[in-house]
């Protein structure tokens, strides 16, 4: 066997062993918890959505472009209807999700669940978020409607450059 090999299989065993002991004593420290599982459960990093700051996010966006654009007075409202709408929807949304995710546990959690009533109610929720994502699609519409030709350039020109980045990535 070649020296070059055995440096590399030295190497690659080396790195391996540091891996596992490091990892092992991340889970026996005092931040782990001594079980395996996802690698940050229960050590203050959330999962999943972090509910009230995506909101918040996307609210600040929204006003962010609003801004840019110099909207007129008629325009103004139909944005402040199209951004109630959604503040409306956030709020309540991640209320009604919280529930949902109560009701599913306490469900699957019972000797006998009751599988047809959450499919039951899962559809009801998927039927009610199409009615708002219909109905914002719509004030979505009217608002881009009301833009002038400048105004629709400069929201063309940046849903075009968020594509560009997307599908570089």
């Amino acid at each position: 066997m070649k020296t070059r090999n055995k440096v590399f299989i030295g190497s690659g065993i080396f790195l391996l062993m540091t891996l596992i002991v490091g990892y092992g004593l991340v889970i026996g420290s005092p931040w782990g918890d001594g079980k395996f599982g996802p690698p940050f459960a229960g050590k203050g990093f959330h999962s999943g959505f972090h509910q009230k700051e995506v909101a918040e996010f996307i609210l600040w966006r929204m006003d962010k472009t609003a801004q840019k654009l110099n909207l007129n007075a008629d325009q103004k409202v139909r944005y402040e209807e199209l951004k109630n709408n959604i503040t409306s929807r956030l709020s309540a949304g991640f209320e009604e999700r919280r529930q949902m995710r109560a009701r599913v546990h306490e469900e699957m959690n019972k000797e006998n669940p009751d599988v047809q009533g959450l499919v039951e109610a899962a559809k009801t929720r998927i039927n009610d978020f199409s009615g708002f994502l219909s109905k914002n699609l719509d004030l979505l519409a009217d608002f881009y409607d009301s833009l002038n030709v400048d105004q629709k350039r400069l929201i063309n020109t940046e849903i075009r450059e968020r594509i560009a980045a997307h599908n570089h990535s």
